[in-house]
This record gives structure tokens, sequence and C-alpha cells, in this order.
């Protein structure tokens, strides 16, 4: 065992008292930016790797972010504490160990095969868990099987959506949990200048403020494809009666959702809006007919998905007007272009689009870089609004607003 003799002064007052508890199955840290929650976990699993023989696991979505992210952390701290001489770092593989047999393995959990090989775990750190599946925590929870005394798997991350199974996961968390929220006010060695911009992000920006200054459970609008909708009430017959025109548009599905959007649009303002909406999954034909048949869609040109031929002639022959919508060389992004370049409010009644809106993004790559690549999993409604409007957006070379792009 490596004796340490470390002050108070070194930690974070609020995260303190976890630094040697051990007592909880799961500990959850999630909060602000700068809240110095990664460097508490750190701090507390080295001084658990001195004090007794532990195999410890290490966790980020991908192993390509391992070395610049927490592998790097820890060597940091080892050198601020002065135990380098005493412990051997392996920058091949990833792993420290310590001479009382302590180790610290650090995964991508993309590397399946090394996962499947662990044994003899006993404290498992998933690093901004909110990129990593539930399915896989409840895995790695499952695969602890150490020979330790109070074992522990521990996450960490920025709460970006409500939506996400995070949310529901600190709401009703496991028996024997702590919560450990945390913001950058939390942390004491947090710079003047870190604070400032912190700052100034509240004023210029108080919906990413949200997750980020105060901690709270929001929308990472960093990463968001549209950012040019708001819920808002309105009168679906007032605008109607003004001249918008009415828009219908289909995403089939069965395992995904298949969903039904109806919109009115005016062209003079550039503006969607959003008044009504059915998603469900497994969804039979005849089902999607009496959906039409009660939203009264008999006369209205019914936008669907091209890719459903055979779905498209059978909502002929029950007497709707289905149209294939147009689709052709970039047509996915000209459909997002599209909805990028309007102004769109979605009624509260539509609470599934307001949770796609909020959560539909572009993807990562290993690396961290920003894709033109969307989330699947929030873009059934959104597909079939776009498709309501394949009939304007056809002819338009429009450019959508990429990430890529942008560099950022």
């Amino acid at each position: 065992m490596i004796e340490l003799t470390l002050s108070r002064r070194l930690f974070t007052p609020k995260a303190l008292p976890y630094i040697t508890d051990y007592g909880h199955r799961w500990e959850l840290w999630y909060g602000g930016s700068g809240s110095s929650k990664s460097y508490s976990i750190t701090q507390k699993l080295i001084i658990r790797a001195c004090r007794e023989p532990i195999k410890i696991v290490v966790c980020r979505r991908y192993g390509t972010t391992i070395r610049n992210t927490v592998f790097s952390l820890f060597k940091d701290i080892l050198k601020k504490w002065k135990l380098t001489p005493y412990i051997k770092v392996r920058e091949s593989d990833f792993n420290i160990t310590f001479p009382n047999g302590s180790e610290i393995i650090f995964l991508g959990l993309d590397e399946e095969t090394k996962l499947l090989s662990l044994n003899n775990i006993s404290t498992v750190w998933v690093e901004e868990a909110y990129e990593v599946p539930q399915a896989i925590v409840e895995q790695l929870n499952l695969r602890m099987r150490g020979k330790a005394a109070n074992q522990q798997i521990i996450l960490s991350w920025n709460p970006i959506s409500k939506s996400h199974w995070l949310y529901n996961f600190t709401q009703n968390p496991p028996e024997n949990s702590a919560i450990i929220h945390l913001t950058f006010k939390d942390n004491p060695f947090i710079s003047p200048e870190y604070a400032a911009a912190m700052e100034d992000l509240l004023k210029r920006n108080p919906q990413r403020a949200r997750v980020f200054y105060y901690g709270e459970w929001g929308v990472d609008s960093e990463g968001l494809v549209f950012t040019n909708w708001r819920e808002e009430e309105f009168d679906v017959q007032q605008l109607a009666a003004s001249g918008a025109e009415l828009k219908c548009g289909i995403d089939f599905g069965f395992v995904d959702a298949t969903a039904i959007v109806c919109s009115l649009y005016d062209a003079k303002t550039h503006t969607i809006y959003i008044y009504d909406e059915w998603l469900q999954t497994g969804a039979q034909l005849d089902k999607i007919v009496a959906q039409l048949a009660d939203k009264r869609l008999k006369h209205t040109p019914i936008w669907c998905d091209s890719a459903e031929p055979r779905s498209i002639d059978f909502l002929r022959n029950a007497g709707y007007n289905a149209k294939p919508c147009i689709k052709g060389a970039d047509s996915v992004n000209a459909r997002i272009a599209f909805l990028q370049n309007n102004t769109i409010i979605i009624h509260p009644r539509c609470r599934k689009l307001t949770e796609e809106f909020e959560n539909f993004s572009y993807i990562k790559d290993k690396e961290g870089n920003w894709t033109d690549k969307t989330t699947h999993e929030w873009s059934h409604g959104i597909d079939a609004l776009g498709y309501s409007y394949s009939n304007i957006y056809k002819s338009n070379r429009l450019m959508s607003i990429s990430k890529v792009g942008l560099g950022i």
C-alpha cells in the first residue's frame, strides 16, 4: 500500500465526502462544465488503488478518445502527487499498475473483444456516459465480478436532454445510489478567465448555459441540426383561413415508428406551423389509414417516403391522395436545408416532434469531429415533415448548415 498524505485543499469541497466513500454501488456524477467531476473521480480512483489491491476499468464510448482525456488526466494527477516513480504507466495499451497489485485499465466501449475478456473487475468508471447506450452500461454492471468489497460503477456526464435515458435513471436511480451534482461554482480551482467565459455564455446563450453553466437538464445546441424552432400556441383555423397551405407527410416504419405529421405553411413569412402528429411502432397499414381518416385528410396531398411504393399504393386504394416524395441526388441535404431556412413553430400538443427537434443532431466520428451524418432515432417525425415539402424544395439548390463546413 502506498501511504498518502493529502491536504483537504487539494479537493473540491462538495466532492470531498465521496472521495473515500465506497459504500454506494452506483455513483452518478453530473452537472455543468468545469465543475471538477472528472478530476474528482480521478482523485477518488487513484486513492483507492493506493489503499487496496483492486482492478478498475475506466471507459469512454470510443477508444480513440482515451489518450487525450481520462488517461492524460490520471497521469497529470499522479505527477502532481509525486506518485510517478512508484507506479508503472504503459502508454501502449493505456494501463497503470501499482506496487500493491492494483491495476487501472482504460478502454473504449467499441473494443468489444477486450471488454468480453475482462475479469476480476471491482470498479468501473464510464466517462461521458451521455454518449453510451444504457444496454452497455447495464452489461458493465453485470461484469463487475471482482473480489474487492464495496464494488462501484461510476457514471459522469453533462445533462444534455431530458429525453436521454440518463434523465430517467437519475429520477429513479438503482438501489444504493449516490447522486452528485456539481457546477463550475463548486470548483475552487477554476480560473477567473474561465468563470468570466461562463458568465458571458449565460448572457449570450441561455439555452446552452442551462446545461453548461447551471448543470441542469436541457439541450446542447452545439450539435443540433435545427435551432430555428420554438414551441408556441397558435390558432390552426385562423392560419388556414389566412391562406396558409396544409401539408402532410408520412415516414413509414415498423420497428422504427411510422410518423404522420401535419403542418401549415406560410410561404410569405417562411414559417412552418406543426399542429398534428402521430408516431407509432408496429403500425399496420390499416391503422395508418384509420389515422388519416381521423385527421380528415381524404383530399389532402400526402407526401410519403418513396422507398415504400406498396404502402403508397395501399393508401391510394383506400382513397387517399398519397404521393411518393421527390428524392434524388443530395435530397436529404436539400430537405434539411429547406427546414433550416424556415422558422418552425410546434404546437405544444405535438410532444414527440418537440422531443425530436430537441435531440436531432449531427454525429461525431471516433476522433470527436462533427460529420454530416445525423441521429436516426430522432428523425422519424422530422423526415415525415420534410417529405411533405418535397414538392417545394425539389428545385431548390440549398446547402444545409454543415458542422464540417463550419469547422465546428
